[in-house]
């Protein structure tokens, strides 16, 4: 299985992407590097290890707790045995903490053809959180601790964007009514028009995650991406993520991008029937004649939290800084609360009786 670690050329520490940057840089002797350069150095420094697939057996006790399969690598800096999920494309060593890009799950059908950098550091990230945070005032004391705050990863969701021609045509009938009073009478005459409608539209880049386990929810509340800033993909933007290969196939994909276009075509014919008492819409046809798949890896800072058998979960977009976040809210802070408020109140209610009392006198 081949395996990638971005050595420092000056010093052989780890090199990692730096979004601030935008160049591989090195925590030890702070060298920065443009990605060509790193790559064109280490071409010839791909390790092939013997990593296999590890298929859960009952028996095997070292592996008992893996659901279905995994992958065992061999990191090439330290020698450790790395075991990921089947759909793990970048990581960290769990031992010397250096990143590892596992080429073979981003080979052939896997390897993506963009991808937009991180542009947003982990120390943004943690700031951002730090000051959402800041305006909740029930959260755990936990929350936000030093502890938790060391969980923020960054990771590449894989997505599929669509562009797509297409062809729209829609009938339908048209009335414009008008009347008129002549002498005692009122006159009304109805006019009635065949409508017939066609339009050629393209979009491009038309988005949706292609990973099982991203929340969809959240991925549209992160949302947009500025498309701006898509690169050619190079493995060397993975080192220092995390990154996952895609479980959600074009096929599965394809029919909900489909009816969002046809919905978005179909809106568009209806809004150009216009200067008609009223319209009746008989048929509405979409025709797709070219479409393609951009296999794309988008950034995200991610943080999950557990609070009494229930995960939440902090989301940064890591280009745009957008956030969004599900948040637990501690019992005894709200107990708290009511207390406090239940004790404020009824003194404010004792006050006041005694304060009626006394004047009734």
């Amino acid at each position: 299985m081949a395996v990638v670690s971005y050595k420092c050329p000056n010093c052989g520490g780890a090199l990692s992407f730096d979004p601030e940057t935008q160049k591989l840089t090195c925590s030890y002797c702070l060298s920065a590097f443009e990605q060509d350069e790193i790559e064109n150095l280490t071409k010839q420094h791909t390790y092939d290890t013997p990593g296999k697939e590890i298929v859960e057996d009952a028996s095997d006790a070292a592996y008992y707790d893996i659901k279905g399969s995994a992958n065992l690598y061999t990191c090439p800096s330290c020698g450790a045995q790395v075991i990921t999920e089947p759909n793990t494309s970048a990581t960290n060593c769990y031992y010397c903490h250096n990143p590892i890009t596992f080429t073979k799950q981003l080979s052939d059908e896997f390897k993506p053809s963009k991808v937009i950098p991180f542009q947003k550091s982990k120390d943004q990230a943690v700031e951002t959180f730090l000051h959402w945070c800041k305006r909740k005032k029930f959260l755990p004391d936990d929350f936000s601790s030093p502890n938790q705050l060391e969980n923020i990863a960054g990771l590449y969701i894989p997505y599929w964007l669509v562009d797509c021609d297409t062809r729209g045509h829609l009938r339908g009938t048209g009335k414009k009514i008008s009347s008129w009073r002549q002498g005692d009478y009122r006159y009304t005459k109805t006019d009635i028009y065949s409508v017939s409608r066609a339009a050629q539209m393209s979009f491009t880049y038309l988005p949706h995650d292609a990973s099982s386990k991203a929340d969809d929810q959240i991925m549209e509340s992160i949302a947009p991406f500025n498309y701006e800033d898509l690169k050619d993909f190079s493995y060397s933007y993975l080192s220092g993520f995390m990154s996952e290969k895609y479980d959600v196939t074009k096929e599965q994909v394809y029919p909900l991008i489909k009816s969002r276009v046809e919905d978005a075509v179909t809106r568009e014919l209806r809004s150009s029937v216009t200067g008609y008492t009223s319209t009746s819409i008989a048929s509405t046809h979409v025709q797709f004649d070219h479409t393609r798949f951009h296999y794309t890896l988008m950034p995200v800072w991610m943080l999950t939290y557990f609070y009494k058998d229930k995960t939440y979960m902090f989301a940064m977009n890591g280009q745009t800084g957008k956030t969004f976040g599900s948040l637990p809210v501690c019992d005894k802070k709200l107990n708290i609360l009511f207390i406090v408020t239940f004790i404020i109140s009824f003194a404010i209610i004792l006050v006041t009786l005694l304060y009626m009392g006394g004047i009734s006198l």
